[in-house]
């Protein structure tokens, strides 16, 4: 079963179910994709990830609305806040990342506490080194995105940026969770 749900230009969410599964933890494999600024983030392969990680990440960032907060975000150029975190979570080394201390220290308060990270989610759909960041700012959301190469070059060239509006974002997450979940009931009701 195969589902895209928004504009891949901007954003949009791709999954395809190759078997669903019963357990709520599992929900299906296949693959899980996020698309942004035109680039696509994740494993696109048949069987590639269990679903239920993907599935509870949408469904908790749909929860928290309004509460991905980095109030530098506005100030921060996409490259650098890339560079900064890759950086600070991987030590990679990589050059550029240098933005103002006070900058610096709310990403690392924040990255984890406001759950800024919304991929990796936990499980094999973004082995491909996809990160993707995401920022509520107002009546906007930013998302960044990039791959976690192992070239600086390659890295570079892997970072997309969008910002749309917060109420947009939202919609599109809610759109894919409930035909997700609508298919995957249908499989729990072919069983009884």
């Amino acid at each position: 079963m195969h589902i895209l749900v928004g504009n891949p230009e901007m954003l949009a969410i791709e999954s395809c179910v190759d078997e669903f599964v019963a357990q709520k933890s599992q929900m299906g494999i296949g693959y899980f994709l996020i698309h942004v600024g035109g680039r696509q983030y994740g494993v696109k392969k048949p069987r590639a990830c269990v679903m239920g990680n993907s599935y509870n990440e949408i469904v908790s960032r749909i929860s928290q609305d309004g509460k991905h907060i980095l109030n530098s975000s506005s100030k921060i150029d996409s490259k650098e806040l890339s560079i900064y975190i890759l950086n600070s979570i991987y030590n990679r080394g990589f050059e550029g990342g240098v933005i103002p201390s006070q900058w610096s220290k709310e990403i690392d308060d924040n990255l984890y506490a406001n759950a800024l990270i919304w991929a990796p989610d936990g499980d094999s759909a973004f082995d491909d080194g996809s990160h993707v960041v995401q920022v509520d700012d107002g009546q906007f959301a930013r998302i960044t995105a990039f791959i976690n190469a192992e070239t600086q070059d390659e890295f570079e060239n892997s970072i997309s940026d969008v910002i749309l509006r917060r109420e947009t974002f939202y919609e599109t997450l809610g759109a894919w969770a409930r035909e997700f979940d609508g298919q995957w009931k249908v499989f729990l009701n072919s069983l009884s």
